[in-house]
């Protein structure tokens, strides 16, 4: 049983022009001033045409991103060599995991923590020692010799001082 949507005279026309003149959807809806879910539902039965549909142009660039993928390389290096965004290459390789088991996927994650963490701080630790070594050889300058009783002074007083210190874990101590 149609509707009185379907019903309506105009529907046969819009079937019609879809199929014989090759006019989209949009052109349709305009052509008949009609919303669309009217179109929808004049079209509802109707195949789509294969003039609608789209080529699958990137076919081989999948079918290499799912090489790639078997072959470990990560989403954004997929997405590199074949020239496309990363989010189209997760889509074509998503059901396929980097890692066969959860080991080889904690081990990969925590080898990419301490490389991204070894890049950030690398620098900042030989400014630190180049830092450390210039107000050195300035101190020791200043100090110049010791004599034994002054070291065994001074390693006395280092002793002596050494539980006072206030520390993050005791800061009232």
């Amino acid at each position: 049983m149609r509707t009185p949507l379907e019903e309506d005279p105009r529907a046969g026309e819009a079937r019609r022009l879809r199929a014989g003149s090759r006019m989209s959807l949009a052109q349709l809806r305009k052509h008949f001033g009609v919303s669309r879910d009217t179109m929808d539902a004049w079209l509802r039965d109707e195949p789509t045409p294969e003039w609608t549909r789209r080529p699958r142009a990137r076919d081989d660039l999948r079918a290499r991103a799912i090489v790639m993928r078997q072959a470990r390389a990560t989403v954004p290096e997929i997405a590199e060599a074949l020239s496309v965004a990363k989010s189209t290459a997760y889509l074509w390789v998503r059901h396929l995991p980097l890692d066969e088991t959860s080991e080889q996927a904690r081990q990969r994650r925590r080898e990419h923590s301490r490389r991204v963490a070894e890049t950030r701080w690398e620098p900042l630790r030989k400014q630190r020692d180049a830092d450390r070594a210039a107000i050195n050889a300035v101190e020791a300058t200043w100090v110049d010799e010791l004599s034994d009783r002054e070291v065994r002074l001074l390693g006395a007083v280092a002793y002596w001082c050494e539980g006072t210190k206030a520390k993050p874990w005791q800061p009232n101590r």
